[in-house]
């Protein structure tokens, strides 16, 4: 979100993508990883949306945390017509998983923040962000400006560079562990209320 424009076609403080990572499980539950991140200073939303589109595929649900990526992939596709058809299918696979939190579960450690850096060490206490060099959004943002516009020495660069892949990675891997978490308490809880059924109606048996 650059204050002064840098690139044809935006403006001061617009949204622009540079990174992503795309945790891909499959039905017999090997999670693969494939990861982006734009390191020239040169435009980035073409080779980014390319990039994603080709590891995202045809198929399957998508899951994000919000509706930020919904908002970007809207604003992309009205940008690049050629990925209009792409992005608009993309869009449609988008499955949500911070109002499956928000309506149906709730933990202290939460501290009242549905923010996915709150979530996820509350719901897998084993996985969090205190081990990165970075460890929320605004951070990444000015370490990526940094890494890309200001910073020269090699070195430095690349230690930047790891740290934003790191960073992206436990975003989209917090996706599927929670998800699978959650999956496992709502089996649990379905399994309970069906024995607290059989056991209800076994009590109306006995007393007739």
């Amino acid at each position: 979100m650059l204050a002064v424009p840098r690139f044809p076609s935006t403006r001061p403080y617009q949204a622009l993508p540079v990174q992503w990572s795309n945790h891909i499980e499959l039905e017999s539950g090997e999670v693969m990883h494939q990861e982006f991140l734009h390191t020239e200073a040169s435009e980035p939303r073409r080779r980014w949306a390319e990039a994603l589109i080709e590891s995202l595929g045809e198929k399957g649900s998508i899951v994000v945390y919000s509706g930020y990526e919904e908002v970007l992939i809207r604003q992309l596709a009205d940008m690049f017509p050629e990925f209009k058809s792409a992005l608009r299918e993309i869009g449609k696979r988008l499955w949500d998983l911070l109002p499956v939190i928000k309506d149906h579960y709730y933990h202290p450690a939460f501290n009242g923040s549905y923010s996915i850096k709150s979530v996820l060490p509350a719901v897998v206490p084993s996985l969090g962000y205190g081990d990165l060099a970075i460890q929320e959004g605004g951070h990444a943002a000015a370490e990526y400006c940094r890494m890309v516009f200001v910073e020269t020495d090699w070195v430095e660069r690349e230690t930047i560079r790891e740290a934003l892949l790191r960073y992206c990675a436990r975003d989209t891997l917090a996706m599927v562990i929670a998800r699978r978490v959650l999956k496992g308490k709502a089996e649990c809880q379905g399994e309970e209320k069906v024995i607290e059924g059989h056991e209800a109606i076994a009590k109306r048996h006995r007393a007739l």
